[in-house]
């Protein structure tokens, strides 16, 4: 479909540079606003209610209206259950006093649905030291990653190649979280795992491209031209490219729609991570092997 295209797509690098600049400090500036990201209960800490309701006609809708009602947010999820109405409350640690907090949910709760329609089943406290464990193992994870994937870059293609694939990574995780902090969406593990996967969707379309660099810089007249040969390579990759992502964008949409509140923020910052992986493959990571390559002196650049 797009196997003869000649689009020149390195001649616009500086374009792309400037271009997610922009995103990125307009999200960093957001989030310094905004004083960080917005963190859900699995980092912030907070109350988990855990509740059922006898009437199987309420919505959650009502229940989320309940929520508000109280000043503790609107997290509200339903649990599928074909026999049974049930719902997780999530609160943030707004308040010192956690018992106070559950006692004026289950109290809103009641007044509204009545006391012996209200089956209340688990209320669990997330304390600052698990949100803490969870954010240093976040920071570990990313780091070992970081490390396997320079490793494994180096091995197979340059040193560069890695830096430059490292750099697009980091680059997408950033535009990721500048996107979240655009549209208020809250970090939890559901997130965290969405851009531990963007990692992983990103690295492979990067590879995909570097691995049709490596064949065609085999001659040495692929090194006199190194910007139309990186130029080439992408443009060879670009069917594989487009279709691939496609393809994942109509399953994700299909997430969002109509998936539930459960995994919309999931399916969002996957939707985002999609298009920039697939954009940073050809914009940023070709780029930027293009422009290293530029800045080595003569003698060394096919080392």
């Amino acid at each position: 479909m797009l196997s003869s295209t000649n689009i020149k797509i390195i001649q616009y690098r500086k374009f792309a540079y400037i271009l997610s600049a922009v995103i990125m400090v307009a999200g960093g500036i957001n989030i310094a606003i905004n004083r960080g990201l917005k963190m859900g209960i699995d980092f912030a800490g907070g109350n988990m209610i855990q509740v059922e309701l006898q009437d199987k006609t309420v919505e959650i809708g009502e229940v989320r209206d309940v929520l508000i009602s109280t000043g503790y947010g609107n997290n509200v999820q339903k649990i599928e259950d074909p026999g049974k109405n049930v719902y997780i409350l999530k609160t943030l640690a707004l308040e010192r006093d956690n018992d106070k907090v559950i006692a004026n949910i289950k109290k809103a709760l009641t007044v509204k649905y009545g006391e012996d329609d209200v089956i209340f089943e688990r209320t669990d406290l997330v304390g600052p030291r698990i949100s803490k464990n969870l954010l240093r193992t976040s920071y570990i994870v990313g780091i070992v990653a970081i490390a396997l994937i320079l490793m494994y870059t180096t091995f197979r293609f340059r040193f560069r190649f890695g830096i430059a694939a490292i750099l697009a990574l980091i680059h997408d995780v950033l535009i990721v979280m500048s996107f979240l902090s655009f549209f208020g969406k809250e970090m939890d593990t559901f997130i965290l795992a969405a851009i531990l996967t963007i990692i992983g969707y990103s690295l492979n379309d990067t590879i995909v491209v570097f691995d049709r660099v490596r064949e065609n810089l085999k001659s040495s007249k692929a090194y006199g031209e190194y910007a139309q040969t990186i130029n080439r390579s992408i443009n060879q990759s670009l069917s594989r490219t487009v279709i691939t992502s496609v393809t994942t964008l109509l399953v994700l949409l299909s997430l969002y729609i109509f998936g539930g509140n459960t995994i919309r923020n999931f399916a969002f910052a996957l939707i985002v991570g999609v298009l920039v992986g697939t954009y940073s493959s050809m914009f940023v990571a070709s780029a930027l092997i293009v422009d290293w390559n530029n800045w080595k002196p003569e003698k060394i650049k096919k080392s």
